[in-house]
């Protein structure tokens, strides 16, 4: 899946790899300021200067690029002609190789942190929230583009995306790619039938 081009200063790129990396591997809580600069070789000022709120901006920016580079690679393939189905093939096969690259550690970013946050009202609650609704409205359109009715389209993305999450999660705790590779089958019918 492609990624949206980056044009960020490299300290700022490097502050939201590892953290997005932390993050996905322990969560938002069980990730502190210290390890994030220790890791990131970045000085405490530095982080201040790109993310003035801190930490909970950090993570709310990690959630901005994740849900951004989910929708590049979905305009991406839609606009090259790719069908859905052929996406979510793609979109199985990758999550499962990453999984088992990560050694399982790696979890989806939106996930973990929205686990975490449950019905919290707080400003990276709503970035998760609304990370998931941009994504949902993307898959939904294109499943539109192909013919199927705007009610069920909807349906079928908002499937889509819990299914897919829910068996990168089980994937993870199982130490095993099964779950994903049979809900990317079971998803694959289901839009097959529209």
């Amino acid at each position: 899946m492609s990624k949206p081009q980056e044009d960020v200063h490299p300290t700022r790129l490097r502050l939201l790899q590892v953290a997005t990396r932390l993050f996905q591997q322990r969560g938002y809580h069980a990730v502190g300021l210290a390890e994030i600069l220790a890791l990131s070789e970045t000085p405490k000022g530095s982080l201040y200067h790109h993310f003035p709120g801190g930490k909970p901006e950090l993570a709310e920016a990690c959630i901005t690029r994740i849900a951004a580079s989910t929708l590049a690679a979905l305009d991406d393939a839609s606009a090259s002609g790719a069908d859905i189905i052929g996406f979510l093939r793609q979109l199985g096969a990758e999550s499962s190789a990453w999984l088992e690259k990560t050694d399982w550690r790696d979890g989806s970013l939106l996930a973990v942190i929205g686990q975490e946050q449950g019905g919290d009202e707080s400003a990276l609650a709503d970035a998760v929230r609304i990370a998931y609704q941009r994504i949902e409205m993307r898959l939904a359109k294109w499943l539109m583009l192909e013919g199927i009715a705007v009610a069920r389209a909807r349906d079928i993305a908002a499937t889509i995306i819990a299914a897919h999450e829910g068996a990168m999660l089980l994937a993870r705790c199982r130490r095993d790619t099964a779950p994903v590779t049979l809900t990317t089958q079971m998803l694959c019918a289901m839009v097959e039938r529209g």
